[in-house]
């Protein structure tokens, strides 16, 4: 494969988890919520399920 490719494939989750994040907006989830996913999700790339339920409920975020 070609670099241009490899680009195109990793974009397009970079994309998704954009458009995801933008979605939580408009559904009035909290800045604090957003910024933890975004920092997960985007800035470090994590996307295991333990680095999610770390995201979401470290912090005090959530409530259970």
């Amino acid at each position: 494969m070609s670099d241009k490719t490899d680009n195109k494939i990793i974009s397009v989750p970079q994309q998704v988890f954009d458009q995801f994040l933008k979605e939580l907006g408009t559904q009035k989830v909290s800045e604090e919520v957003i910024g933890c996913l975004k920092k997960t999700l985007m800035d470090e790339g994590r996307v295991s399920v333990e680095e999610l339920k770390a995201a979401l409920f470290s912090n005090g975020n959530i409530k259970t």
